[in-house]
């Protein structure tokens, strides 16, 4: 499976050469999990198809999603180009991404054969959800998150075969994360009340919490972040420092909340 998911990374990260890299480096964890046992390992074609797979239905799903809400702006397209740039996309591959963004907002866009071509070749698990991600991201990055495109992504989430709890306990893990993220980097325009009350949301706990539960609370959100073990889990150098990043908002946010409770 960690073959799969860093090949994909790898691929909207640097092309083929990143999507080969991830193969192998993935292989490492696969092997570890299987003990080499060659038939568990899917072939290359299947990764490649699932590369192509990913990136076709993240870019179409990021176009449909900028239309749900009626017309494109834009700041929505300058959006999706600042999502291409942060996934360091190569210019050939940025052409690619424009081009499907465009198809997946015309009028003609075919959504539920675009799902089952993706729910066909990429199947349920890790990946569904790193797309729901990206999109959940996608839609919050300029803070707003209109009822058309909470509706979209339901609709996506209820035919790729994700739980409306699956989808709420994302949603709320996006959007808290994103209300400090933007709190903190421009606190003169948020209160320090507010921006206290984002830091308690952005660890998933409650300012009537003891600080040994808080505490727990902060080690279990940096171990499953912690960059250096999702390293060893495979993970590609290039996307390493999206895991620093992760890890210095979380421990900004109990910084914060340390500092308060003195």
């Amino acid at each position: 499976m960690w073959k799969i998911v860093c090949a994909i990374l790898g691929y909207i990260l640097a092309g083929f050469l990143g999507g080969l890299l991830g193969f192998i480096v993935g292989g490492v964890v696969d092997r570890a999990q299987t003990g080499g046992a060659f038939s568990r390992i899917r072939s290359r074609a299947d990764v490649r198809l699932q590369q192509e797979t990913f990136f076709r239905t993240l870019f179409l799903l990021m176009g449909r999603l900028a239309k749900s809400d009626g017309q494109v702006s834009e700041a929505e397209i300058q959006l999706a180009q600042s999502v291409m740039q942060r996934l360091r996309l190569s210019p050939e591959a940025q052409d690619q991404a424009r081009q499907l963004f465009n198809e997946g907002k015309s009028a003609n866009f075919d959504l539920v054969s675009v799902l089952d071509n993706f729910k066909q070749i990429v199947g349920p698990g890790d990946l569904t959800r790193t797309l729901l991600e990206v999109l959940l991201v996608s839609a919050y990055a300029d803070g707003h998150f209109s009822v058309e495109e909470k509706s979209f992504v339901s609709q996506v989430c209820a035919h790729l075969g994700v739980s409306v709890a699956e989808f709420e306990a994302l949603h709320i893990q996006v959007k808290q994360q994103a209300h400090f993220r933007q709190g903190y980097s421009s606190s003169g325009n948020m209160g320090s009340k507010d921006l206290l009350k984002a830091a308690y949301e952005a660890l998933g706990v409650t300012s009537d919490m003891n600080d040994a539960d808080i505490k727990k609370a902060y080690r279990r959100l940096m171990s499953k972040n912690h960059p250096d073990k999702l390293s060893a889990q495979g993970l590609p150098k290039e996307m390493i420092e999206l895991a620093k990043e992760r890890t210095q908002e979380i421990q900004s946010a109990y910084e914060l909340i340390k500092n308060a409770r003195k």
